[in-house]
């Protein structure tokens, strides 16, 4: 305690420089160790080939600072358009359930290369916000960054990313009408046979398997009774077919966001039982935050058109519902307890950066800022300010549009 007060005594003043410089060291130290961040996690890939089209044998071995351990797989290159890039995406298989980066415990896996955003970040911190805005409800891929090896030769940094499976989204496997679609063409309503990917299976049906059960036929009637309803059967009956809560969350993310890709697609539409609604799990955010999905920066120059979306054009013009007022309400929560905020945002920005910054330098050196794809050479710095920029537009736009002051 006498070194907290005054230091008056002759032999206490002949110590007290010794003291304060030991105090100031011990004090950095202290602060340094805090900033000190974990290596990444690292999975390498050893195989004798990879395609597109069809899963090939590999091993997988995972590292980090507590655990190492191999795995049989069988992995295969992924992704519509950015399978142009140089840089590709995965996803394998294990034989054996493993927790990867602390990711929940599964055998499949995605590895998320993340190309054409060069923050690294976008699909993350969507996935983030959305599930955070209702934990319950709202279900996104968890994630985290790795290191990639192939073959011996380092791939950069990725994105982990959990397999939205019947087990991830919590379905009854046992219940007749569990069921998950992946993009369905569902919001296209009568144009979605331009948009059908497989011919057989044009809801694009992921569980169950669709030769042990074709669940097309049960989603096709949601999508007529969305068509023909009259607006008060509509009004009286959506709520079955969908839980509300769920899909006003998403149109304010995709507000937010501004994810134009997001309107139409990007999304896992499932069902966990009988006695619940379709809810949406939301998927490939790189439209997001300034730059649209193919890397283009967009700022808010153009903004998603909602009333192409079959659902939400439904909901916002039905006489007999509160939709707007249901929107504006929760867009209010959501600004008032902080969750949608440039604040918030700032700090999930830098807990990922805290997580990637001493390896970004490494990736780009091998997958440079002025490659292929790119619009322009904005660094990594560059993009995170992009986004920044981006919030201090598009919540001033909203506040105005959804009538939200600040209390």
């Amino acid at each position: 305690m006498y070194f907290c007060g005054n230091i008056t005594s002759p032999y206490m003043k002949k110590f007290r420089f010794p003291i304060i410089v030991t105090v100031v060291i011990a004090s950095l130290v202290l602060l340094l160790s805090c900033e000190r961040t974990q290596p990444l996690p690292t999975i390498e890939i050893t195989a004798d080939a990879f395609q597109f089209d069809e899963k090939l044998p590999c091993e997988i071995t995972y590292s980090d600072s507590q655990t190492e351990f191999t795995e049989e797989a069988k992995i295969k290159c992924r992704g519509g358009s950015s399978s142009g890039f140089p840089k590709h995406s995965y996803t394998f298989k294990m034989t054996h359930q493993q927790s990867l980066a602390g990711l929940p415990s599964q055998r499949a896996y995605i590895l998320n290369a993340n190309y054409i955003d060069k923050t690294l970040m976008r699909h993350k911190l969507c996935f983030d916000l959305f599930r955070e805005m209702n934990p319950v409800k709202n279900l996104a891929a968890q994630c985290a960054y790795v290191n990639v090896i192939r073959n011996g030769q380092y791939a950069g940094i990725y994105v982990l990313m959990q397999k939205l499976n019947a087990g991830a989204l919590g379905l009854d496997k046992k219940d007749s009408l569990a069921m998950i679609f992946k993009d369905p063409p569902l919001f296209y309503g009568e144009n979605r046979l331009e948009w059908v990917q497989e011919p057989g299976n044009y809801f694009q049906q992921n569980f169950p398997d669709i030769e042990d059960e074709d669940m097309n036929g049960y989603l096709e009637n949601v999508m007529q009774f969305m068509i023909h309803a009259d607006d008060s059967t509509f009004a009286h009956e959506i709520g079955q077919h969908f839980d509300l809560e769920n899909i006003i969350d998403w149109h304010l993310l995709l507000m937010f966001t501004n994810n134009g890709d997001g309107v139409m697609k990007n999304f896992y539409l499932y069902k966990r039982n009988t006695q619940t609604p379709f809810r949406i799990a939301i998927w490939d955010y790189d439209d997001a935050f300034g730059r649209d999905g193919e890397g283009e920066l967009k700022m808010t120059k153009s903004l998603p058109d909602f009333d192409r979306c079959l659902i939400l054009n439904r909901l916002q013009n039905n006489p007999y519902l509160d939709y707007g007022a249901r929107l504006r309400a929760r867009y209010k929560e959501l600004r008032d307890n902080g969750i949608f905020s440039k604040k918030h945002i700032e700090k999930m920005i830098r807990a990922n950066d805290k997580l990637i910054h001493n390896e970004i330098d490494r990736n780009f050196e091998l997958w440079p800022v002025d490659g292929i794809g790119y619009y322009d050479a904005s660094t990594y710095a560059e993009e995170l300010e992009i986004m920044r920029k981006y919030l201090d537009i598009r919540i001033p736009q909203l506040d105005a549009e959804l009538g939200y002051k600040k209390r």
